[in-house]
C-alpha cells in the first residue's frame, strides 16, 4: 500500500482528467471538515467510486487542492463579473469590485484558509503561489481595462497582488457582520495603491518584489517565520 504524500508537496495536479476534476470539486466540499488535505481528496474519490484513482489525484498533497480551488475561483470570478463591470466608471472601482468578488469565493472556506496560506508559504510552494496570484492580478488589471501609463505593468501586478493577499489574510481574522471591516480595509488598500500610482511608483523586477511581498505579508500574520 502506497503512503500518502505530504500535505505540502509542491505543485498542482498536472493535466487533470474530467474524473480528476470531479474528485477535486467534491473534495472542496470536504475542506471545512478535513482541511486542505490528501484525506479530503481521497474521501471524495472513494465517495465517487474512483478509489483506484485516489492516490494519483492526491499525489500533489493538500496544496494541489488549494491550487484547484484558486483556478476554479478565478474562473467563477470571470463569469460572475462578466455583465457587471460596465456599471463602474473608473479603474479603481472596477478593481475594488473584482477583489470583492474574488474574495467572496474564499468566504465558504475562511475558517480553513489560514491552513491554505501556510501551505502556499512553504518554500517549495512559493512559485505556485506566485503563479496563481500573478495570474489573478494580471486578469484583474485586464478586466478593469486599465489604460494608465503612469506605472509599469509588472509593478502594477505586484501592487495589486499585495492588496489582494493582505486583504484575504485580514479577512481570516475578521469577525464583523458580512466582513464589513474587511471591505473597509480593502478600500483603504486600493486608495493607497491608486495614490502610489499617481506618484509614479517605481517599477521593480516582478519575481523579486512579489516574492518579498508574499513573504512579508505571510510573516506578518504568523504563517512563516522571519
Amino acid at each position: 500500500m502506497s503512503s500518502m504524500p505530504p500535505e505540502g508537496s509542491s505543485g498542482s495536479p498536472g493535466t487533470n482528467t474530467n474524473a480528476d476534476l470531479e474528485i477535486l470539486d467534491l473534495a472542496l466540499s470536504k475542506v471545512n471538515d478535513l482541511g486542505w488535505t490528501c484525506q479530503a481528496v481521497i474521501s471524495a474519490a472513494n465517495e465517487l467510486g474512483y478509489s483506484s484513482m485516489a492516490s494519483g489525484v492526491a499525489e500533489s498533497g493538500g496544496v494541489g487542492l488549494v491550487s484547484h480551488f484558486m483556478d476554479r475561483a478565478l474562473d467563477e470570478t470571470r463569469i460572475e463579473i462578466d455583465d457587471q463591470l460596465h456599471e463602474f466608471d473608473n479603474t479603481k472601482d472596477k478593481l475594488r469590485f473584482l477583489c470583492r468578488t474574488r474574495l467572496r469565493m474564499t468566504r465558504p472556506y475562511i475558517r480553513r484558509w489560514p491552513e491554505a496560506a501556510a501551505l502556499l508559504a512553504q518554500p517549495q510552494n512559493v512559485p505556485l503561489a506566485m503563479r496563481h496570484l500573478g495570474e489573478l492580478s494580471s486578469q484583474m488589471w485586464y478586466l478593469a481595462d486599465d489604460q494608465s501609463k503612469r506605472i509599469d505593468w509588472y509593478a502594477r501586478r505586484v501592487a495589486l497582488a499585495g492588496v489582494y493577499l493582505s486583504t484575504e489574510l485580514y479577512m481570516c481574522e475578521d469577525k464583523s457582520p458580512d466582513f464589513q471591516v474587511t471591505w473597509s480595509f480593502l478600500d483603504r488598500r486600493i486608495d493607497e495603491m491608486n495614490a502610489a500610482e499617481g506618484a509614479g511608483l517605481k517599477a521593480l523586477a516582478f519575481g523579486e518584489q512579489f516574492s518579498r511581498n508574499l513573504f512579508n505579508i505571510l510573516a506578518s500574520h504568523g504563517y512563516v517565520s522571519r
